[in-house]
C-alpha cells in the first residue's frame, strides 16, 4: 500500500495489471533418473545402474535395489476399478488412496497430485537376509527442501476426515483405502529372505512444483544380522532423479501443458 501512495492515482491501474502480469504456474515434468555416471555409492563393490523403466538400481553382488518414481497415470491403470467411482452421493473424489482418480480440479480441467510416490523393490540372492525401515526414507530436494514419508497413522488422520456422520459410503471407501494402502505399501518390518523379492510404494507429501532435482535416500539398510536380529553391517543408499519445468500463465496453458 506504501508504493501505491508514492504512485499518482491515474497510475495505480497500470501497476496493478503489472503485478497481474508477473504471475505464472509451474508445470513440473516427470522426473528421470540422472546418468549412471551421477549416481554415487560409498559402497564397496557396488554399482549404480540406470534403466528404460526410469528406475535406478543399486547391485551389491546379486542383492539389488530399485528405486522408480511413480507417475499418478500408472497408479490409476494399477487401480482401475478404484480410480473410476469419483461420482457419488457426497460428491467425493475416487476411492484410490494414491490418487485423486478420475476426478478433475474445475479450476484447470485436470486431476491434481496427491502424493509423490516412489516403488522400492529388493531383491535378495545375497544375504540370509535384508531389512531396512520404509519411514527412514527420505527425500531431499536441491533447493534445501526435505520430504519424511508417511505411514500408517499419517495415511489414517488424512483419510479419516472424508467419512462424515452416518456416510455409508464414505466408511466404505475408507475401508477400501486401509486394504489398498495395506497390500501396496512397502513394509514397516519384514525381512526380505535369501531368493525373495519385496516391493511396495513409500508416499511422500508432494514435493513443489519448483524442485527440478532430488535424491532418495534409504539409510541404514541391514545387509547382516547377528543371532538376535541386530543388525552388524549395514549400508547407505541414493538414488538421483530430475526433471525439467515448464511455466504457463492461465489455466487454459496449465490444462494443455498437464495433460502432454
Amino acid at each position: 500500500m506504501r508504493v501505491f501512495n508514492k504512485l499518482p492515482r491515474r497510475s495505480w491501474p497500470l501497476a496493478l495489471a503489472l503485478l497481474a502480469g508477473c504471475g505464472y504456474y509451474q508445470v513440473p515434468g516427470r522426473f528421470q533418473p540422472l546418468q549412471a555416471e551421477a549416481q554415487q555409492s560409498a559402497t564397496s563393490g557396488a554399482q549404480m545402474e540406470v534403466h528404460d523403466d526410469g528406475s535406478v538400481n543399486f547391485i551389491l553382488n546379486r542383492l539389488e535395489v530399485s528405486v522408480r518414481p511413480m507417475l499418478d497415470e500408472e497408479l490409476n491403470r494399477q487401480f482401475p476399478t478404484l480410480s473410476t467411482d469419483s461420482k457419488g452421493p457426497a460428491d467425493e473424489v475416487a476411492t484410490n488412496a494414491f490418487t485423486y482418480g478420475d476426478w478433475e480440479d474445475p479450476r484447470t480441467g485436470q486431476s491434481p497430485q496427491r502424493f509423490s510416490i516412489f516403488k522400492v523393490s529388493v531383491k535378495n540372492y545375497e544375504y540370509p537376509k535384508v531389512k531396512f525401515d520404509p519411514l527412514k526414507a527420505v527425500v531431499h530436494a536441491s533447493n534445501g527442501r526435505v520430504y519424511y514419508p508417511w505411514g500408517r497413522y499419517d495415511f489414517e488422520e488424512y483419510f479419516r476426515r472424508f467419512p462424515q456422520a452416518f456416510n455409508g459410503l464414505g466408511y466404505q471407501r475408507l475401508a477400501e483405502r486401509r486394504a489398498m494402502l495395506k497390500r501396496s505399501q512397502y513394509p514397516d518390518d519384514e525381512f526380505c529372505f535369501s531368493g525373495q523379492t519385496t516391493e511396495g510404494y513409500i508416499l511422500f507429501p508432494v514435493i513443489h512444483s519448483d524442485v527440478t532435482e532430488v535424491t532418495f535416500e534409504i539409510p541404514e539398510v541391514g545387509i547382516r544380522y547377528n543371532f538376535r536380529d541386530e543388525p552388524v553391517e549395514q549400508v547407505d543408499l541414493n538414488f538421483r532423479f530430475k526433471r525439467d519445468l515448464r511455466q504457463v500463465k492461465t489455466y487454459e496453458e496449465l490444462a494443455a501443458q498437464t495433460a502432454k
